[in-house]
């Protein structure tokens, strides 16, 4: 926990966290509210509020695309090498 609320805190000048003067278990508590908040809001992909089978499916999605787009991109690379390359007959 202590990690991930440096994580999103990296600028904190101090590890009382709810400012109340002291350094305790509230401190804690509020590190990991504002952890899950931090996780919930960057999970919240369609920012519609919450997170749901909707955030699930945008992200695959866009994960679809990628993978489609970079599978073009690698028939170009070959179409393009395989026509620099002349094709020698194999040896019998």
């Amino acid at each position: 926990m202590v990690g991930a609320f440096w994580y999103y805190n990296r600028n904190a000048k101090s590890l009382d966290v709810n400012q109340d003067g002291k350094v305790d278990t509230a401190d804690a508590k509020a590190a990991f509210v504002e952890v899950v908040e931090g996780i919930k809001a960057d999970a919240d992909v369609n920012k519609d509020g919450k997170v749901d089978a909707a955030d699930a499916v945008a992200v695959k999605e866009k994960a679809k695309a990628g993978v489609k787009k970079a599978a073009t991109k690698a028939k170009e690379t070959v179409k393009k090498t395989s026509a620099r390359k002349p094709r020698t007959p194999a040896a019998k």
